[in-house]
């Protein structure tokens, strides 16, 4: 089990809330809504997917499917017209179809809160299932993945994780803010730093906002 000092966190927390204020990517469209939905729709559209390719189809597709009911009743070739540009759209659009058939048959057309019944739908997997619970249901947790786990290692850790430890998830729950407002700005925040600054190679650890902290910045500098 990893023990980190609370004050630590806690101004590890605030430096990377205050960094994603300024310098976020804060005008995604699925980072404004918290409707259920959408949130589902964007991290399936996204899988495997740049963030360009996805905006120009995001919300043509909602426009189109602005429910799972909607999305049920639509005939797949449509699907896959629409998400045709994102690449894999027959297998994309058949997933798609199967999984507004298990929500409307199942949950009545809506997404629900629970973590165990999002991960029964195809395609959603731990990653996307928390992302619906912290943003459309108010569930602070972690949005980990190999980014996130890339901050925590090298700040709290001192090296690059090859893979998602029980330890790593650990650390990242006991991280995350109890605000589900705050929880959602510092999820986005190291997403967004991990991708502009805590790169895999070549990381820009002169620029980072939690640099002082940071046990492979300490350690990178000694070696130097």
């Amino acid at each position: 089990m990893i023990l980190v000092d609370r004050d630590l966190v806690e101004v590890f927390r605030q430096k990377i809330i205050d960094w994603y204020s300024v310098y976020g990517v804060q005008n995604l469209p699925w980072r404004s809504t918290t409707n259920p939905w959408h949130i589902l729709v964007a991290g399936l559209l996204l899988k495997n997917t740049r963030v360009e390719q996805v905006t120009r189809v995001y919300q043509k597709f909602l426009d189109r499917f602005p429910n799972p009911k909607a999305l049920s009743d639509a005939d797949t070739e449509e699907v896959k017209d629409i998400i045709y540009s994102l690449g894999m759209q027959n297998r994309r659009a058949v997933e798609l179809k199967k999984l507004v058939q298990i929500v409307v048959e199942r949950f009545k057309g809506s997404i629900p809160c629970s973590r165990e019944l999002l991960k029964e739908l195809p395609g959603v997997g731990k990653y996307i299932a928390s992302e619906v619970l912290l943003v459309a249901c108010s569930q602070p947790m972690p949005l980990l993945d190999r980014n996130m786990a890339r901050v925590l290692g090298r700040v709290f850790l001192g090296v690059d994780p090859k893979v998602i430890s029980s330890e790593l998830q650990f650390l990242a729950e006991s991280i995350v803010p109890r605000d589900s407002q705050e929880a959602k700005r510092f999820n986005y925040g190291i997403l967004d730093m991990a991708r502009e600054i805590c790169r895999p190679r070549n990381p820009r650890c002169v620029r980072c906002p939690v640099n002082e902290m940071c046990t492979y910045y300490r350690k990178s500098r000694h070696i130097a």
